[in-house]
């Protein structure tokens, strides 16, 4: 059975956050107090979440998608979207007195940095009450996604199925929360650089990812900046380049990672590698959940395959 043909088979639950990315292009972020010209205007949906569950859905696995979004324009878009990408969105559910989680970036141009604000949303109304209601689904999966932009009771509810049911639990560890613990379920967590030491308080990356080992999570992948990856699982630090391409923006591409590298059987660093690629391609395209790339756009080439 073919590599694809496995994923196929996956049933995956993703439980997280959707947003209107409401774009800016321009060729310097602007400066506090500062008013500047800027350039084309684009809306994408994005979020967490939603980004995470378009990565696994394109790359072929069963998706269910959970969380909350409002009665307005931007919920409608978010449905019509994800059910676009054939996920399962019978758990998504409207909060009529709610709005539709929605993000504002200045996107520069030339390097594909950008600033982001996100607003108070129905993301903010993820509850617990609702996780539990998905316990049959959380039951059935092979992998089960989740992030840290919603609230750590929610978070509760995710580990403490995840542990009865002996589910791995798959954590894209952003943004930084602390203080943090994750279940005995945490088969991989993903973090950015820069992040990682600041959600267990650790000064260097090299003791942050020993510490997450020691709270219970068996991989750990750090991406530094665009240009590589580092990667233990729990016996050896390893490294990983991310294959160069142009940058247009970097707007989901920690979640197209997450979700090729966990749902990749076998090896953590054919996992990796694997994810890089897949990654890169999400580099080099407008949109958050729109960049996420198939499996005929990411070269499979290399060994253990």
């Amino acid at each position: 059975m073919s590599l694809i043909d496995k994923w196929r088979l996956l049933r995956v639950v993703v439980i997280g956050t959707y947003n209107a990315n409401l774009v800016v292009w321009c060729d310097t972020i602007p400066l506090k107090g500062q008013s500047i010209l800027g350039g084309d205007f684009e809306m994408f949906s994005g979020g967490k979440g939603a980004n995470c569950a378009a990565a696994a859905a394109r790359a072929g696995c069963q998706v269910k998608f959970v969380g909350p979004h409002g009665s307005d324009a931007f919920g409608k878009m978010a449905r019509d979207r994800l059910a676009q990408e054939g996920i399962d969105i019978s758990d998504f559910i409207e909060l009529p007195s709610s709005k539709t989680g929605a993000a504002l970036f200045f996107q520069e141009r030339k390097t594909a940095t950008y600033a982001a604000l996100a607003s108070t949303s129905a993301n903010n109304q993820l509850s617990p009450a609702l996780v539990r209601k998905v316990e049959p689904a959380n039951r059935e999966s092979d992998l089960v996604f989740t992030h840290f932009a919603i609230s750590s009771s929610v978070l509760e509810e995710i580990y403490r199925i995840c542990d009865c049911h002996k589910k791995h639990l798959v954590v894209h560890a952003e943004p930084a929360q602390s203080p943090i613990h994750f279940s005995k379920s945490a088969y991989l967590v993903v973090a950015n650089g820069f992040e990682a030491p600041l959600l267990v308080g650790c000064d260097d990356l090299d003791s942050a990812i020993h510490e997450l080992h020691r709270l219970g999570v068996q991989n750990v992948i750090i991406k530094q900046k665009n240009r590589s990856l580092t990667f233990s699982d729990g016996i050896k630090v390893r490294s990983q380049p991310i294959p160069s391409t142009p940058p247009i923006q970097d707007v989901g591409s920690l979640e197209c990672l997450t979700a090729w590298a966990a749902i990749r059987t076998g090896d953590l660093a054919n996992a990796v590698r694997l994810g890089a690629k897949a990654m890169a391609v999400s580099f080099s395209r407008h949109g958050a959940l729109d960049s996420m790339p198939y499996p005929s756009e990411v070269d499979f080439g290399g060994p253990h395959e």
